[in-house]
């Protein structure tokens, strides 16, 4: 860095926490503008955690962070707004509400990461836009804030100087977007490098979670079905096959499976095989065929399909961006 970009006003960016906030979405952000930083951003970016009265704050994992007190004047570059558990407490709170509306209108931009953009919604400020949130927690956002257009498939959504995140690593992603945005593709590929993370994955990109449906699908028989599945992943499974294995009828099980995990057989088994398919050409170098082989697709151009069924990505962004 040359010293004039030393001299340069550093990015003033405030990091507002309470109690009950979630540490990854605080510590995720902290270290992906740390680390930009001593990679050479210019000019540098200057990072204050700060909550209503300053002091101490509980974190949802049980332990304190000390914070400082609400900036009460100046410009802010970037202001991030974590999500927690304590997020749904603080937003019933007049005060909480007043002194964070008047850091809007400060901020140049606006980050909520993960269920922050409850926060946002209070305030009125997502109000005819287009907005993600943490996807167990999209249907609350779209119930309770009807005027918010909420797409629950997106890692992060820019609307206008709004920005909003799918949860926990998301943030990452996000913080990610903004230092290209700042300082270029170069930095954001070489902080993406320090940390270990995807290179960039779109905001565009679906949320990297196991399917809600399968996860509810704790009942027997179908808990066990499915990690036969997944254990067996080249097996043919057919209706006739999965039905035999839990000593159901075809028919019955097709309409119980349905009713127990919210899809049917054949969209499960190639949930499951995604899955393993996308660890494998991001741990591996295996072609993709052979992938296809392992996963059970039968052929490149089926797995293919799938993935982008799936994930909305091919299976080369996939492999490129971890």
């Amino acid at each position: 860095m040359s010293k004039s970009e030393r001299n340069l006003p550093k990015r003033r960016a405030v990091m507002f926490v309470y109690d009950g906030v979630q540490v990854v979405d605080v510590a995720g952000t902290a270290q992906a503008l740390t680390t930009a930083n001593e990679e050479g951003a210019a000019p540098l970016y200057e990072l204050r955690v700060c909550a209503l009265a300053g002091g101490s704050v509980m974190t949802a994992s049980g332990f304190a962070i000390v914070a400082e007190p609400l900036p009460s004047s100046g410009a802010i570059d970037t202001l991030f707004i974590p999500g927690g558990p304590g997020v749904h407490r603080l937003r019933l709170r007049k005060d909480a509400i007043s002194a964070l509306l008047r850091l809007c209108r400060r901020a140049r931009r606006i980050c909520a990461t993960c269920t922050g953009a409850f926060m946002l919604a209070e305030m009125g400020i997502l109000d005819n836009r287009t907005a993600v949130t943490h996807w167990r927690s999209c249907a609350r956002l779209a119930q309770e804030f009807p005027k918010i257009h909420v797409d629950s498939e997106p890692l992060f959504i820019r609307d206008g100087d709004i920005w909003t995140t799918a949860g926990v690593t998301a943030g990452i992603d996000l913080t990610l977007s903004l230092i290209e945005d700042d300082h270029g593709a170069a930095l954001a590929s070489r902080v993406a490098r320090r940390l270990v993370v995807y290179m960039r994955r779109p905001g565009g990109q679906r949320q990297y979670s196991e399917p809600m449906a399968l996860q509810d699908a704790s009942a027997e028989p179908y808990k066990g079905l499915l990690q036969r599945i997944a254990n067996r992943l080249s097996d043919a499974w057919t209706v006739d096959d999965m039905a035999a294995a839990v000593g159901q009828t075809p028919r019955s099980f097709h309409r119980k499976f349905a009713a127990a995990t919210g899809t049917t057989p054949a969209e499960a088994v190639e949930r499951i095989r995604c899955e393993m398919a996308r660890s494998l050409l991001q741990t591996t170098d295996q072609q993709v065929v052979q992938v296809a082989g392992k996963t059970g697709f039968g052929s490149e151009s089926a797995l293919r399909r799938a993935l982008q069924r799936q994930f909305g990505v091919a299976a080369r962004e996939l492999r490129n961006r971890f």
